[in-house]
């Protein structure tokens, strides 16, 4: 249940980040401010590189094609992150024996509970905080993908498909693709997540999507393009790691 309140909670972060900025300026490549000069402006050129050379000025399937990049990118941290998923789902009944044993509330019990604790999770190379990585690293990203679309203007200009990339999409189609996608990930995804029970895997598997569906209805179409082919891509990637890492890590418990 953890890792879905990290997401959920990047995205109402990125909901109250972006909902605030004022994206009226357009960026060019006279602009000083650091942000804007040396992230959203290069990220900016490189999706329209793509798009104008290789995909017949098809921006919509440029910004697909770096978010694929990215997430290949990001890939590393999302395989050390399935690696900890795993080792903490391995190690569950000793830290069930653990609370049966130190189910005493007095401060000596809980802090003797904390020290075996915290020794069972180093031995087992289960890290609680390594759940947190990828999404501290997506967000800035994210934020980059917000302003190339929105304050650059051949970005924001486009159109793909239906769809005008610097605006929401009239018809709601893309954001319910968003959504679906948003579940089908969380589905695909609950299976190694460490102590869920029924209840809280509908609870978290029902927020995402409608939180992803409440953000994509009023947000630039360009932006829900790349939330949710990283959606489908991590989709993807979940099949491989649960072929390929799943079965490493196994071999390496025994």
């Amino acid at each position: 249940m953890l890792k879905h309140k990290k997401k959920i909670f990047f995205i109402v972060v990125s909901i109250f980040l972006l909902a605030g900025c004022d994206s009226s300026n357009v960026i060019q490549s006279s602009h000083t401010h650091f942000f804007d000069h040396y992230f959203i402006y290069p990220f900016s050129l490189l999706i329209l590189f793509i798009g104008n050379t290789w995909l017949h000025q098809s921006i919509g399937f440029s910004i697909m094609l770096v978010t694929v990049g990215v997430r290949m990118l990001l890939a590393p941290l999302n395989i050390l992150q399935y690696k900890n998923q795993l080792n903490n789902k391995r190690i569950q009944p000793q830290l069930q024996e653990l609370k049966e044993k130190y189910k005493d509330k007095d401060p000596e019990s809980q802090q003797q509970y904390q020290r075996e604790m915290m020794k069972l999770l180093k031995e087992n190379g289960a890290n609680p905080l390594m759940g947190c990585l990828p999404l501290l690293v997506q967000l800035p990203v994210f934020s980059i993908v917000y302003y190339a679309i929105r304050r650059i203007d051949e970005i924001s200009a486009s159109s793909f498909l239906w769809l005008d990339l610097g605006h929401a999409d009239p018809y709601f189609i893309l954001p319910i693709a968003a959504a679906v996608a948003t579940y089908l990930q969380s589905k695909v995804m609950q299976s190694d997540v460490e102590g869920m029970n029924q209840s809280q895997a509908v609870l978290s598997r029902v927020l995402s999507p409608l939180m992803v569906l409440s953000f994509g209805i009023f947000s630039p179409s360009g932006l829900v393009l790349y939330w949710m082919t990283g959606s489908l891509f991590m989709i993807f990637q979940s099949f491989v790691l649960k072929k390929v890492v799943q079965e490493k890590v196994a071999l390496e418990a025994k």
